[in-house]
């Protein structure tokens, strides 16, 4: 998805934000189940923190988007092991997305120190 129009992330007093990301890999490919693409957003989320000096416990809030609510709780599943009290603050809707895309994940976080 290169060449789109926005930034994946940007720092603004350091505050982290961070574009909707999916669960695309380093080749561009979509796993096939909510779990699978859970772990690779959330593995994708803590790159690019990573990139700005931030941990994914340095996040304050998520919006989520799911394609289809009843994944709720799978999806909970694997969100839940990647983050450590206190968590961040969360908001999980449903909503149309691209392509197989299943899950999406906005980040807001606050830089350490």
């Amino acid at each position: 998805m290169a060449d789109l129009p926005f930034s994946p992330a940007r720092e603004v007093d350091g505050w982290v934000f961070l574009a909707g990301q999916g669960g695309f890999d380093e080749t561009g490919a979509l796993g096939d189940t909510i779990e699978a693409q859970t772990e690779q957003t959330l593995r994708n989320v803590e790159r690019l923190l990573g990139e700005h000096g931030c941990s994914m416990s340095d996040v304050v809030s998520c919006l989520v988007h799911l394609a289809d609510l009843g994944d709720f709780q799978a999806y909970n599943e694997v969100y839940a092991r990647h983050f450590a009290e206190p968590r961040p603050v969360r908001t999980t809707v449903e909503a149309k997305l691209i392509g197989a895309m299943l899950v999406e994940i906005t980040v807001v976080a606050r830089r350490p120190g």
